[in-house]
Formats: structure tokens, sequence, C-alpha cells
């Protein structure tokens, strides 16, 4: 039996037992269903397991230190927290963003977008860190190691930042290997680079060519070597050949000496 009071003539007040216990069972089951989906979600005795970090240039454990997340972290303190692994590098000048996922299991995954470092130039007596653009970043003691350092660019130079891009572009594992990059015009080709490798020998190549052609160094390499040739010129300007140093390659030589 519905009754309608006065002064709430559209409002109907039921008084019907059956119905109010018909009421309670669907708010407790809702809220039982909510507390499921709380607990799923948020896993109160689960506890990160793994932390897997994906990046280009930066160590995972500058990554951890500057998120703040660690393996035995419980689960629910970075469920669904995106802007806190965002806050703590929202000011970095080397990276971006990183975004997180967490696996069922635990595992947290962190996927970093980084403004990536293309080398090192100097200017006067002073070094500084060249960005993803050719553009000069902040200055710094010295160049780490990781990355390149380049000579004889106009820093205004189209040449610097077509350098970099091929830079940039050739694989991770190649990027590791080159330790300088000249650039070392001659008549004959006007935009040669010299890249002066970790292991000791020296490449010529073209910026336009260089990501494609730099897949072919550790395989001549590793023929040079098998020839007897030891550290030497491996020319990947307009084919490929392999030779020993020759007076022309003195200045880069010294230069190699030199930054060792």
């Amino acid at each position: 039996m519905i009754n309608f009071q006065k002064g709430s003539p559209n409002l109907p007040h039921f008084k019907n037992p059956i119905l109010n216990k018909i009421g309670l069972f669907f708010s407790a089951l809702i809220f039982v269903v909510l507390l499921v989906q709380m607990l799923l979600f948020l896993r109160p005795l689960q506890k990160i397991t793994e932390v897997k970090v994906y990046t280009d240039q930066m160590d995972y454990k500058q990554i951890l230190d500057r998120v703040g997340i660690h393996t035995g972290d419980p689960y629910w303190r970075w469920a669904g927290q995106g802007q806190t692994v965002n806050y703590p590098v929202k000011h970095d000048p080397m990276i971006k963003s990183v975004s997180m996922t967490l696996s069922k299991n635990g595992v947290a995954s962190l996927h970093v977008q980084e403004i990536l470092t293309a080398g090192f130039v100097q200017n006067g007596q002073s070094w500084y860190r060249l960005d993803q653009r050719g553009n000069l970043g902040r200055k710094i003691a010295q160049p780490d190691g990781r990355t390149p350092v380049y000579t004889n660019f106009s820093q205004k130079s189209p040449i610097l930042r077509q350098a970099v891009k091929a830079y940039l572009s050739t694989d991770k594992v190649i990027r590791l290997s080159i330790g300088q990059i000249v650039f070392s015009p001659v008549k004959s080709a006007q935009t040669r680079l010299a890249l002066i490798m970790n292991d000791g020998n020296l490449v010529y190549v073209q910026p336009a060519s260089m990501a494609a052609k730099m897949a072919l160094y550790p395989q001549m390499a590793a023929a040079m070597k098998a020839q007897g040739i030891g550290k030497g010129v491996i020319d990947l300007q307009y084919g490929s050949f392999a030779r020993k140093f020759q007076e022309s390659d003195k200045h880069l030589t010294d230069s190699m000496q030199n930054n060792k």
C-alpha cells in the first residue's frame, strides 16, 4: 500500500516490509560488489614483485630513484598512480614523461619517454649537452662517455643538426660504439663525417646514409681483423671498404689519441 503524505504529493512512501527487505538486499549487494571491485583493483595483500624499466639512454636506476618505486612496495600504493609517477620527473631536463602499467602478478613496467642526449660540444673551456634537435643544453663538467663528442662543427651550421639526426637514427648498439663525430669535409665530399669509434677504428660516412651504412660496421670491423689489419679505416661513403690508416687520416687519428 502506498500513502501520499501532505507536503510531498509526488513522493511515495513504502510501508511494505517485503519491499524494504528487497531494497536493503540490493543495497548490500551493490556495496559488496563495489567492495570486491575495490579489493581486486588495490590488492591489499599483494606487493610489487618486479620493476621493469623501458628506456633508451638513461640507466634504469636513475629512473627508479626519480620515481621512488621499489620491489616489495604494496601494490595498492601504485595502483592507478600515473600522476604520482610523473610528478617527480615533471621538471627533469632529461625526461618528457613516464607511464606505468601493473600486471596481475605484481610486475610494474615503467615506459620512459626521454629527451635524448645526442652528445656533447665544447664552447670555449666549457662543455655543454647537445639535445636531440642539435641545440645546446645545460653546462656540464665533463662528457659522460655514453654519447659522442662533436668536433669541428659550427654551432649554427645545418650540418650539426644533420649529424645529430643521423646519429640518433642509427641502431642503439652502434651509437654506443661511437666516441667522437668530426665534421671532416673534403673537396669531393663537402658533408663528410669522420666517426672515431671506441674500438680505435675510423669511419668515413655521409650524414644522409649514416643510419643504413653503419649497420654494416660490426661485420666490416670483424672482417678487417680477420685480414690482419687490426685498427684502420672503414669508408662507407660511396660503397664500403676497409684499409689501413694513411697520412691523410693523421689529423683525425691524432684527435683520437687526444680524446682517449
